[in-house]
């Protein structure tokens, strides 16, 4: 009897943790198309009191119900039941890089295949860094922080150097050539690359 009473607590918290995910994409969806619970109630016929209980997570929608919600959205339904995209890099596991410069190592952050973003961790030896010419990237925007070190990071025709806490960002397709100034200590850097789809 215990067992049974356990499975059914299980089972009920299942369920409650799908209305409230489906709940929550619903309102996100409604909000990122500037619509009103009103609104969706209009176009469906449902009543804005049920919608917002859908919403909250706190009432179970038919398949007909959520249906008529998603094409007030536009939203595909199954959307509503995807599970979560989460892409875990264990540092312990990541496979270093070697994307350019010398006396560097990179590991990519982001998933593969990724296009809009990528996050890159950049470890430069004592005189290492990109120096030969300047180079562009094809990308929107770069974005860097310091984590350790320093980075003598030249612009067109600024230089700027960086050290632990800093960070920069400026276009991709500005021409740069960065390195490391120190003779003794290594620079860790990130660098945030992002392009608009």
């Amino acid at each position: 009897m215990t067992e049974r009473r356990t499975q059914a607590r299980q089972a009920h918290a299942g369920a409650t943790e799908q209305l409230t995910q489906i709940g929550f994409r619903l309102r996100v969806a409604r909000e990122e198309r500037g619509m009103t619970i009103s609104s969706v109630a209009e176009f469906t016929g449902l009543t804005k009191g049920f919608i917002s209980q859908v919403e909250r997570g706190l009432a179970s929608a038919s398949i007909t119900s959520l249906a008529a919600i998603c094409d007030a959205l536009t939203l595909p339904m199954g959307r509503l039941f995807d599970p979560p995209r989460v892409y875990v890099s264990r540092g312990a596991e990541r496979q270093p890089a070697k994307l350019m410069g010398e006396g560097v190592r990179d590991s990519v952050l982001t998933p593969p295949g990724q296009s809009d973003m990528q996050v890159i961790e950049t470890t430069i030896e004592p005189g290492g860094g990109f120096e030969d010419e300047p180079y562009r990237l094809p990308v929107d925007r770069e974005f860097l922080v310091v984590l350790e070190g320093t980075l003598q990071l030249e612009l067109e025709a600024e230089s700027y150097l960086l050290e632990a806490g800093d960070s920069m960002s400026f276009a991709g397709r500005h021409a740069h050539i960065w390195r490391n100034p120190s003779a003794s200590e290594p620079a860790r850097v990130m660098w945030v690359l992002s392009s608009n789809p």
